[in-house]
């Protein structure tokens, strides 16, 4: 900075030193070098367990133990470590769900335009039958002959839509069969906005080849919302929506490496991988005490949200179907 004084003369002088500006970026940088020392300790202690349990160090098996020995870990260490994670948190999933659900709804596009070819096609023909009816009530002369120029004008136009209409049913044909076939592999339960049973099944498949090679331990948890208390919702459309928020929360909740997704008749699993059943009791219990802390609102009325839960370990003996089956026998 620089004046001029009484005497003309020009005065450098120094800008002020902003300290408490210097002060908290000098504290911020020592925040965020402790945050990397702790990350760089942390991730030297999940590769150190991965090796002792002989499981291969596989990216997807390094994100598994990292989640579950982070569950471990004090509170204040466990938000640190998670603050850094959600600043590199992908969206992928979400954006597929959109791009499933953008499919379908086109799709139901292209059956609302068949149907209006249809009608359409439909009401040409009608009015040419009415022609033909008109035509033979007319006695013979002029009007007559307006009305067959009239009627071969209507056939090749009728001519005319029917090749355009065979065009649009072969390509909607075709379409068709690749949006089947988009279904089975489909992945997002397009309703509750989690995983669906066609992605769950592929995943139980998954993890028990890979428990019948590696030798850890996976468990699986149902949960539903009690009858009881969906009996105190009168609207569909209202337990909808609850059943939809509390598997979203309980989806926030869970590790990036748990599989949550809908079963059907409004029940759900969690695969949990590389997870005892003590371990999974303890996720039940955190399930159980989000569920508590909750508050539920519903028509101006306060929901006590209660939850059951089953309970099974993935085992390699048993086909997926009896897995689920088992699993869902222990709900009422």
């Amino acid at each position: 900075m620089y004046c001029i004084n009484e005497g003309g003369d020009v005065v450098v002088k120094k800008a002020p030193i902003d300290t408490h500006a210097k002060n908290t970026q000098t504290a911020e940088h020592t925040q965020d070098d402790e945050t990397i020392k702790q990350l760089a300790a942390f991730s030297r202690q999940v590769v150190e367990k991965i090796s002792k349990a002989g499981v291969p160090a596989t990216p997807e098996n390094y994100a598994i133990y990292f989640e579950k020995m982070l569950d471990e870990k004090p509170l204040k260490q466990k938000q640190t470590i998670q603050k850094v994670l959600s600043a590199e948190t992908l969206e992928k999933n979400v954006y597929v769900a959109h791009v499933e659900n953008d499919i379908k709804e086109s799709f139901k596009q292209i059956k609302v335009i068949m149907e209006s070819v249809s009608v359409m096609y439909n009401k040409i023909n009608k009015l040419k039958t009415l022609t033909k009816s008109k035509l033979g009530e007319l006695a013979n002369g002029s009007g007559q002959v307006a009305l067959v120029t009239y009627e071969e004008q209507l056939d090749e136009a009728v001519r005319s839509l029917e090749t355009q209409q065979k065009t649009i049913k072969d390509h909607y044909t075709k379409i068709a069969e690749k949006i089947k076939a988009f279904h089975a592999n489909s992945i997002f339960d397009p309703k509750y906005h989690v995983y669906n049973k066609n992605f769950l099944l592929k995943t139980i498949e998954a993890e028990k080849k890979n428990i019948a090679s590696f030798g850890h331990e996976s468990s699986l948890v149902a949960f539903k919302i009690r009858q009881s208390t969906l009996a105190t919702i009168k609207s569909q459309k209202d337990k909808d929506m609850v059943i939809k928020n509390i598997a979203s929360m309980i989806l926030k909740r869970s590790r990036r490496s748990d599989i949550v997704a809908h079963l059907g008749n409004d029940i759900f699993v969690i695969v949990l991988r590389h997870t005892n059943a003590e371990q999974a009791e303890r996720v039940i219990e955190s399930i159980d005490n989000l569920m508590q802390n909750t508050n539920y609102i519903v028509d101006s009325q306060q929901l006590e949200i209660t939850l059951e839960y089953a309970l099974a370990k993935i085992a390699v003996n048993h086909t997926r179907d009896q897995l689920l089956s088992s699993l869902i026998s222990q709900l009422s």
